[in-house]
């Protein structure tokens, strides 16, 4: 046996030690076990009065938990804890979700080569979709966010869904032009993939124009540098100033109110009148 260890170490060129630990550490694979009181075997339950958990198997005799299992929050039914207290400000239920890009990332890819567009050119959220600057699932579009705008040297123009005013100073102190744009989910998809509906449907859908007031006041805003305010003809010189005329409301005055305005102004004073003794 040891002339035959010896071959196989001298085949195998491995150490004489290693060899013998590796034989001595794998006759323990076949002792393992768990750690001690760290498994636990299943007590049986309603097998019998002797077993010591018969009849109603540990649950004691009839009730909510004997019956079934109760929700860690209920109370009993008192008001719960979660409604005893007022409800504060509201959450747009049909708010947009906007995909965050930080500046930082675009300088790093930019440095490291990997957005396909030369200097001066437009780099579109289907760019940005396509080097992979944006990843996931796209929401309703994509904010750009001022994070890095100290040390942001990318010359290139930008368009996005929208864009705080920190990361618009830094775009245009390059030089460059950067512009917000409204996007729908459809005109999105047809933004980031127009072969899916020239193949399916022949045709792109064209892009949709904003609806609500809100986005129409933003992407007519030129402190926002919207698309809209850019090219008045999509919009504004179809709907004119009608966005930002307020509408008068007449309200009608109490009729008393108008008598008193009418009313005399005029001030009366009591006279005393005082009746002597001596006078009678």
């Amino acid at each position: 046996m040891i002339g035959l260890g010896e071959s196989l170490i001298q085949r195998l060129n491995l150490n004489g030690a290693r060899f013998v630990n590796s034989i001595r550490y794998s006759s323990f694979l076949g002792h393992l076990n768990p750690a001690e009181g760290s498994v636990h075997n299943y007590k049986k339950l309603g097998r019998g009065a002797s077993s010591g958990k018969g009849k109603t198997a540990g649950r004691g005799q009839k009730g909510q938990r004997a019956r079934g299992s109760v929700p860690i929050w209920f109370e009993g039914g008192q008001t719960p804890y979660y409604k005893r207290f007022p409800i504060f400000g509201m959450k747009r239920p049909h708010a947009k979700q906007f995909n965050e890009l930080n500046m930082t990332k675009i300088q790093d890819f930019w440095d490291t080569g990997r957005i396909p567009l030369k200097e001066n050119e437009l780099l579109t959220i289907r760019v940005m979709k396509e080097c992979g600057l944006i990843t996931g699932t796209l929401k309703d579009g994509v904010k750009l966010l001022a994070e890095g705008a100290e040390n942001y040297s990318v010359p290139l123009n930008i368009e996005v869904s929208k864009a705080s005013l920190t990361a618009i100073a830094a775009v245009e102190k390059l030089g460059k032009e950067i512009t917000t744009k409204y996007f729908t989910k459809l005109s999105l998809k047809a933004h980031i993939d127009p072969d899916y509906f020239l193949l399916t449907r022949g045709y792109v859908p064209l892009p949709a124009r904003p609806t609500h007031r809100r986005d129409i006041d933003y992407y007519s805003n030129q402190e926002k540098r919207g698309y809209l305010d850019k090219d008045r003809s999509i919009l504004l010189d179809l709907i004119g100033d009608r966005t930002r005329t307020a509408r008068k409301v007449s309200v009608k005055e109490n009729p008393l109110l108008e008598q008193l305005k009418n009313a005399s102004s005029k001030k009366y004073e009591m006279e005393e009148n005082i009746v002597k003794l001596s006078d009678l």
